[in-house]
């Protein structure tokens, strides 16, 4: 008898009785199918629908209702965010939550803060409102480009400090602010943008501290100091032209080039007695929308770059890490002139002429004077 005997072949053996496939074999064959097809259909219903002892995981319906605040510390879960929000009345259940929160990767960009929710929250209104910054309201972003003032309405908006607060403090920041020594006691310009995590525990001076305390660090990591005398200025004017830039250009190649602009001026009095930056008088003026007016640009202010020399008295805006790079490193060049064209590009010009050609295509475009 040879080895395969104990295979169903459908031939007689050797006695001539029909071959049996093994009844241990088939069952086990079997087995193996409808675990599969179980096992299969178990997981799909468990990913569409999640389910808590057999039943589906309580959930609301809709947006919710009311408001409740919510903290998500530095390194919470996913369970003890679901937690957190069982607890103060959001969701139905920690387990719809769950389900939403992993098998999303968005619930990796979930950030420590305290948010304004709702009651009564459906789980996926909820995972929505948790991805939305606008509800962390202890998470503040300083843009680049923002002025003081802009971010003090931010900061009242978020911790309830009436924004006189911070004014009083800006207006006099001697022994309330270590400001850097060159920021000659303005606080405009070193207010560093980025993102911040607010203590609604800390003083209005303490707040304002972080942000000017981050720009001391970018500052001495870009090498602001040694650059601004490399260039012949001091870091003052740099953080001013930097300033500048933020509210004259918008791409990021513009920064240099422009950069260059300005400093070209500054050393051809003969030929540029001003600087003729509209964005100074606008920050005077505090225009940043419409055309300005020719009274608006024959005004007597220090920060009328059409009428004084030079640069202004002080920055313009609270510039980021492109803008400062930008204003210690400017491209190399002869461009005395650049326009903003109304598609949001800027363009640049050597000459007189060259300028004149580009001004008529932007009133061609719709520019008026003044912006």
């Amino acid at each position: 008898m040879n080895s395969y005997d104990d295979l169903d072949d459908g031939e007689p053996d050797y006695y001539g009785r029909p071959r049996r496939r093994g009844a241990l074999t088939r069952l086990l064959v079997l087995l193996v199918v409808v675990a599969a097809l179980l096992g299969g259909g178990i997981y799909a219903v468990g990913t569409l629908l999640p389910r808590i002892g057999g039943q589906a995981a309580e959930d609301y319906p809709g947006p919710g209702t009311g408001s409740v605040n919510v903290k998500v510390a530095f390194g919470d879960s996913s369970s003890d965010i679901a937690a957190s929000l069982h607890k103060a009345g959001v969701i139905a259940s920690t387990g719809a939550f769950l389900s939403i929160a992993r098998s999303d990767p968005r619930s990796q960009r979930i950030q420590p803060g305290s948010y304004h929710l709702s009651r009564r929250m459906s789980a996926h209104e909820a995972f929505l409102a948790l991805l939305d910054p606008a509800n962390n309201y202890l998470r503040l972003t300083i843009t680049e480009g923002e002025t003081v003032q802009q971010v003090l309405r931010e900061l009242s908006s978020r911790l309830g400090v009436p924004v006189a607060a911070y004014e009083a403090i800006v207006r006099s920041p001697a022994g309330k602010l270590d400001l850097p020594s060159y920021a000659n006691g303005l606080v405009e310009g070193y207010l560093f943008p980025d993102t911040y995590q607010l203590d609604p525990q800390a003083s209005p001076a303490e707040t304002l501290q972080m942000f000017v305390g981050e720009f001391s660090d970018k500052a001495a990591s870009l090498g602001l100091e040694s650059g601004a005398a490399r260039l012949g200025l001091s870091p003052a004017q740099v953080v001013i032209v930097a300033s500048i830039l933020e509210k004259e250009v918008k791409n990021p190649p513009e920064y240099p080039m422009a950069a260059r602009v300005i400093y070209n001026r500054l050393a051809d009095p003969k030929h540029f007695p001003t600087l003729g930056m509209d964005s100074t008088t606008r920050y005077a003026e505090n225009n940043y929308e419409g055309p300005l007016t020719q009274s608006q640009l024959a005004s007597n202010n220090p920060y009328n770059t059409r009428e004084i020399q030079g640069l202004p008295p002080g920055p313009i805006s609270n510039p980021g890490e492109l803008a400062l790079t930008s204003a210690l490193n400017p491209s190399p060049g002869s461009w005395n002139y650049f326009v903003s064209m109304r598609n949001g590009q800027t363009k640049f010009a050597t000459t007189k002429q060259e300028f004149e050609q580009l001004l008529a295509e932007y009133h061609e475009a719709g520019g008026t004077a003044g912006g």
